[in-house]
Order: structure tokens, then sequence, then C-alpha cells
């Protein structure tokens, strides 16, 4: 992958949902409260308001309405909704926000209605996410869709994005409901072969059974997306049941190969085959991803593999990565983090390497000039002989900082094994920790106990955070994340 960094232009901080907070207009099922409704604009009457299901619909059925959070003399900031909303007239439903709108329940437009969506409407940090069970389906493709003031083209399938994108890779468009590609058959190439300089906004929905069988000896980009350009953005798809098989390739992903733009609340699931370097979401990473998770089973002989990306040179923040890793190279999140940065992630899933292999909970390798920190990792890891073994990282060549691994660390013959860190070399860790009980090793690293990194019993882990672990980061509950620290603003899925 190159090597040089690109800078991106970020609108809005990372905040995958709105806050649970007072100042938030909540579209669900509970009977009306502290809402105005009249001549077609629902305002909060106080900061925290909530607009019933019932009641907007039947304002639907009838016309136009826009949802806002600011009232006479009251300013909310979020507008969550919370209870599935459908209607079938020619009405279009704007949701007008301060800062945050969060889809939680489907919302699906059954006539020729449409949608309006606007976050940071005098406010900033705002984001527009879906949950796992939110959505927003619109039936007519012609039905208008704005999201904050850009009119997107909606798309129902693999093939008609595919065209669109080869007719205008600049464009904004938008997937329109979830769609079953099995139906086309295994795509030989990635579907979306030119490079995406525009945006793509899934809207929650899901792309499943996905096939590429790759047999071309020619090296290549393989995904469902081949390349992101420095502006492109891909935000909120899910793929599922996604099955790559590559028998060549230069970098492969399951969402996008080689990533020089943003990803945002992306997600994937399914099988990756390689002789090759691969990742969950992206084989190369030298933009941005945030807020996106994999669950991704990586076969991977040769080159770097990693649950969410293979090659990182980029940023990622508040992502993570489940599924088990087979490589020579390879980490649960990340196989080489090389001069980019890692933060607020995590990844859970079995990582298993060969003789000469290097491997790590999170990382494969951090390289010269590459940061992490308030990062952790769960699942065991191992290799065979002459290799590099760390429940965290397998080698640590720059700075990692505020991060913990527990799974289990096991190496063959003249093989390095730590239970943070496997080898390292002008390496510097600050406030890192390991846990002795389920690593199975009483050393941080492979060549012993070195500052920074500090062995604790399970016990203490679910005991309080560990020294240098920021409380506005980091919680602990003992219903969540088995009592261990995990991250505020990216919590593991209950």
């Amino acid at each position: 992958m190159p090597r040089s960094v690109r800078l991106l232009a970020i609108a809005a901080p990372l905040a995958l949902a709105a806050p649970a907070a007072s100042a938030d207009v909540v579209i669900s099922s509970g009977a009306t409260q502290n809402m105005s409704c009249s001549a077609g604009v629902c305002a909060p009457t106080a900061n925290k308001a909530v607009l019933n299901i019932g009641d907007l619909e039947t304002l639907l059925a009838s016309g136009n309405v826009q949802v806002t959070t600011t009232g006479s003399g009251v300013q909310a900031d979020n507008i969550d909704v919370s209870a599935a909303l459908s209607w079938s007239s020619t009405s279009t439903l704007t949701l007008d926000a301060n800062e945050s709108i969060a889809v939680e329940k489907a919302v699906s437009v059954a006539g020729t209605g449409g949608v309006v969506l606007t976050t940071n409407d005098g406010g900033s940090d705002g984001t527009l996410s879906f949950g796992s069970k939110g959505h927003v389906t619109l039936q007519n493709l012609s039905s208008p869709l704005t999201i904050n003031g850009t009119a997107y083209t909606l798309e129902d399938s693999v093939k008609t994005l595919a065209n669109a994108v080869a007719a205008n890779p600049s464009g904004s468009y938008a997937l329109a409901s979830s769609y079953n590609a099995s139906q086309d058959g295994t795509y030989s190439n990635s579907p979306v072969g030119t490079t995406l300089t525009g945006t793509v906004q899934g809207l929650g929905n899901t792309i499943s059974n996905l096939g590429i069988d790759y047999t071309t000896r020619r090296k290549a980009y393989i995904g469902l997306f081949a390349l992101t350009g420095v502006s492109a953005s891909i935000d909120s798809i899910r793929l599922t049941a996604l099955n790559i098989k590559a028998h060549s390739g230069r970098a492969i992903g399951g969402l996008v190969a080689l990533n020089q733009g943003s990803l945002f609340n992306d997600h994937v699931a399914g099988i990756i085959e390689s002789p090759s370097g691969a990742g969950g979401v992206a084989g190369g990473n030298e933009g941005l991803v945030a807020y996106s998770s994999a669950n991704v089973r990586i076969k991977a002989l040769q080159g770097l593999a990693g649950g969410l990306v293979g090659d990182n040179v980029g940023t990622i923040s508040q992502s993570s990565a489940e599924g088990s890793i087979k490589c020579i190279a390879c980490g649960g999140l990340v196989g080489d983090n090389d001069t980019g940065s890692i933060s607020e992630s995590f990844a859970t899933g079995k990582v298993t390497g060969g003789d000469q292999a290097r491997v790590g909970g999170l990382v494969s390798l951090n390289d010269d000039n590459g940061e992490i920190e308030n990062s952790y990792a769960l699942g065991a890891v191992s290799a065979g002989q002459n290799s590099e073994v760390g429940g965290f990282i397998g080698e640590n060549d720059s700075t990692v900082e505020n991060s913990y691994s527990i799974g289990s660390v096991e190496g063959g013959t003249n093989s390095l094994v730590g239970g943070f860190s496997g080898g390292w070399a002008g390496a510097i860790f600050s406030d890192c920790y390991w846990d002795v009980t389920t690593s199975g090793t009483d050393q941080g690293t492979g060549g012993g106990n070195v500052s920074g990194i500090t062995g604790l019993t399970t016990q203490q882990l679910q005991s309080g955070l560990p020294t240098g672990f920021d409380p506005k980061i980091w919680a602990e509950n003992p219903k969540i994340n088995s009592g261990l620290p995990y991250l505020i603003n990216n919590p593991p899925v209950k």
C-alpha cells in the first residue's frame, strides 16, 4: 500500500448516535408530550419531548410534516426515531435537528413521498446514524431524498449502483432498500469497479449474499467497491453473508479494497479467502474508517490481514471486529498500522498464525510513527515456531497508550510471546495492561516485562479503571463486557 497519509476534512467529529440526554425529540410509541404541531411543523415546547408515532403517521396521511428540535424559546439537540414509522401518501417527512439524527427503527415510505434529513442545523458535532434495526426504505425510486442539502439518486440493486457510479463517479447515491445479491450470481471482479469520488448512503439497508470469485492472476483491487477517492464517502451500508475468493489481488476488502475517503457506520459479515492480504471492511485504508464493524472469517496465506482493515496508513476510530483470522501477519482489527492511527476501537476474534508469523489480538505490527490509544483486544492469539505473538500486538515499533488485552497467547519454539506485545523495538508503552489470569503468561512482552506494561488479574481489571484510563472515555459495568473496561462511545454489542 502507498505509505503516504492523506489528510481528510471531516465535517463532524465521530459520534455514532445521539447520546441519551434530556435535550432530545423522541419519535416513539409513547404519548405525545411537550410537542406542538401546527401547519405541518412539529416543534418542542420543552427540551425533552415525545412525538407519538401514530400522531405523526396521521399528519403524514394529509400533508408534508417537519419535525424540528427548535421551538419557541426552546432548543433541543437531537431527533431519535425509536419506533417503526411508515406512510403511503405523497407526503415528505423532514427531520431537522440542531445536532444529530439517530434512526433506531424502520422508516418506510410506501408511496411516492420523500424524506429530508438535516443535521447540525445551528449546532455542531452531530451525525446521521442508523442502529442495528434502523433503516430507511423508499419504495419508489423517484421519491425525493435530501440529506444536508444534497439530493440523492435512489438505487435498488448492486448492478444499478455500479452503473450509476460508472456514469458519474462524483454523484450522490442512496440504497433505497435492502437487496439480496444472490440473484446476481457470482461476480468475477469488483462489482463497482469505477473509483468512487462521490457519496453512497446505505440508509442502514443491507446487501446480502454478495459473491465474488476473482480467478485472474493479475493483481487487482477486489471488494464491493474497488477504490474510493479522497473526496468519497460510504455511509451506513451493511453487507451480510459476503463471500469473496481471490486467487490474487493487490488489496482485498469486504466493502472496499482501498479506501482513500471516508467510511462511516458500515458493517460487513461473511468470509474472505485470499493468498494475499485482506481486511473485513477495507483491504487498505488511507482515509478514515469510523464507527464501522466487521464479523468476517478471513484466511490469508500471505500478506497483511486484519478483521477490519488489512493495511492502515489513515485513521481508524471507534470501530470493532470479531471473527477468526488465519494468516502470516495479522491482527484482530488491523494487520499493519503503518504510520496510521487507531483509537477507541476493539477486537474480539481469534487470531491464528503459522510458523514465522507475526500476530496480535488487535494489531500485527504498529510500524514507525503508528499510534494506538484507548483500545483493547479480547481474543486468543497463537502461532507456530519463530513467531512474534502478543495478546494485543505482535510487534510494536512505535506508540501504544491506554490499552489492554486479556486473550490467551501461545507460540512455538523460538517465538517471542508476550501477554501484551510479542516483539518490540524503539517502542513506547504507556498505561498498557494484560490479564495475567487469562493470558497464560506472566511477562508483558516476548522479551520480558518493560516499562509501561503492567500485568493485572481479571479481578483487578474488573475492580475499577486501571491507572491512566480516562473516565470520560472508559467505564466499567458488571453487565457490560463481562465487567471489564469498555469504551463509552463504542460499547460492545449487547
